[in-house]
């Protein structure tokens, strides 16, 4: 175990981790070099919320559960995560993006890393489309020596693709890295299959220098004898993720959407956004289409990993896509990126640029999103369900009207009507197709009255999680089906009995 307390011994620390690393490349498995106990690993972490502004507390709540323990170092932006003989040390001094360091096994550390960001909505991965990895071999005293593929429409699809490919693995390592890739996007060999999902660069010169790998999930390992030319790669990445964030930022603060020109090489569109929208990997993105034509649909989704909200438009011509007030524009990163991974790889790299993007943002649509006093209310649910689900990813322990109208409308525009519309939903919900996952809580008067609370927490585990919150999505299809008189269970609509007066309120702890 390692006592490091400021960013200066942290550095000295981990740049003899590199140069140790560094001594073993002459083993026959460059892989295990790589990847060994001593190399250098770097998983580069957004922050929302009290990470932010009370970032020791709120490191202890989202680690104490996980049996993390959290230490604070000599300088305010140091802390130094352990859990058993693994240490981590944090640098949060970058501000809204942390950088998270060990020199621990990989598996052991990728396993920690994932219980971090799957525990609640205030962490997640800082996530590096293609175009940012590319560029780090632009530079003059880097050199591609690695790049690797993983490219799979097989999700998405309801039957294999006769005339073309649904799924690409390749890792290829040599010194012309960079002129194979260009070759294999010229000769048709991969159509719209090459997207990059991780680069090998070394940079530096013979005595000072740096070899990593850098994945798009914003983990870095890296081995060699300069810690400042690792430091070096890092901030390229966040100069390249900050011009990102700034372009999506500035279109949202905009009347527009975001448009994203796409090919869509599914068998079947229908089934294809469902499984966008289910929850499950590889997009985690948690919502119910509706159709509003053919090969048309609207939905309302939550990002499963930071628990906010987008309203999607898919068609056969692409998606555009608008972030709700609080959703960060990691969310737009990351699904732009999983379509380059799974759908078409020949995507735009200047898509999600500042000045392409807002050439591209079109005007928006009739508001759909905020429902109004005369919605139906199978339309209501398709947008109450979602804010609720995103509130139970974010570790709220409870759900009021009040709660969800405040994310879709404001509290400025929360009308009794509106109240009396998502407390219907939350009340069908709890009584019927959610009843294993909400509890009808207080019973009160008035359209602005009730509470429900969430039977248990989100299991920490991420494919865990994940299945749960498919089962979710599965329920609320089929409440929405049935509020909109389609599904099976129409005689339940015909109860004398209203929801509430069909389950038996939670007592108070």
């Amino acid at each position: 175990m390692f006592t490091i307390r400021s960013r200066r011994d942290l550095s000295i620390l981990l740049e003899r981790q590199m140069t140790a690393a560094s001594t073993r490349l002459t083993s026959p498995s460059i892989e295990e070099d790589i990847e060994g106990r001593t190399a250098l690993k770097t998983y580069l972490l957004e922050a929302h919320g009290e990470l932010r502004t009370d970032t020791f507390a709120a490191l202890e709540a989202l680690c104490g559960p996980l049996g993390v323990t959290v230490e604070r170092g000599d300088e305010p932006e140091m802390f130094e995560l352990s859990i058993g003989e693994l240490q981590f040390w944090l640098d949060t001094s970058g501000g809204r993006v942390f950088r998270l360091y060990t020199v621990g096994a990989a598996k052991d550390a990728d396993r920690v890393h994932e219980m971090l960001v799957s525990g609640s909505g205030q962490l997640e991965c800082v996530w590096l489309p293609p175009r940012a990895l590319e560029s780090l071999a632009r530079a003059a005293d880097s050199r591609m020596v690695l790049f690797s593929l993983r490219h799979d429409r097989r999700p998405l699809r309801r039957t294999p693709d006769a005339q073309g490919i649904d799924s690409v693995t390749l890792r290829f390592w040599g010194p012309r890295a960079r002129e194979t890739l260009d070759k294999l996007r010229h000769s048709d060999v991969l159509p719209a299959s090459t997207s990059v999902y991780s680069v090998r660069v070394r940079v530096g010169d013979e005595e000072r220098y740096c070899l990593a790998e850098v994945f798009h999930n914003g983990k870095i390992t890296a081995v060699g004898t300069s810690f400042t030319e690792h430091q070096t790669i890092v901030r390229q990445l966040l100069d390249e993720h900050d011009s990102l964030v700034e372009g999506l930022e500035q279109a949202r603060r905009t009347p527009r959407r975001v448009n994203v020109p796409l090919r869509w090489n599914l068998d079947d569109l229908a089934f294809g956004v469902a499984r966008v929208f289910s929850g499950a990997e590889p997009f985690r993105l948690w919502g119910i289409p509706e159709t509003l034509s053919d090969d048309r649909y609207r939905v309302h989704a939550v990002d499963l990993d930071v628990g906010r909200t987008a309203t999607f438009e898919v068609d056969r011509d692409g998606v555009s896509f608008s972030l709700g007030p609080s959703t960060p524009a990691s969310v737009a990163i990351r699904f732009a990126s999983a379509l380059q991974y799974h759908v078409d790889a020949d995507l735009r790299d200047d898509v999600l640029a500042p000045d392409p993007l807002l050439q591209l943002a079109l005007p928006p649509a009739s508001e759909r999103g905020p429902f109004d006093e005369r919605a139906q209310v199978a339309d209501v649910a398709r947008i109450v369900l979602p804010e609720v689900c995103a509130l139970w990813v974010r570790g709220a322990q409870g759900v009021t009207t009040q709660a969800v109208l405040d994310a879709t409308h404001g509290p400025e525009r929360a009308t009794d009507a509106l109240h009396d519309l998502a407390r219907r939903v939350l009340s069908e919900a709890a009584a019927h197709e959610w009843r294993q996952w909400l509890k009808f809580f207080s019973v009160s008067d008035g359209p602005r009255a009730g509470a429900w609370r969430f039977a248990s927490s989100l299991p920490y585990e991420r494919n865990a999680r994940l299945r749960e919150l498919v089962r979710l999505n599965r329920a609320s299809q089929q409440l929405v089906a049935r509020l909109a008189g389609t599904g099976l269970s129409r005689w339940l609509q015909l109860s004398l009995f209203g929801p509430e007066a069909m389950v038996t309120p939670m007592a108070e702890e």
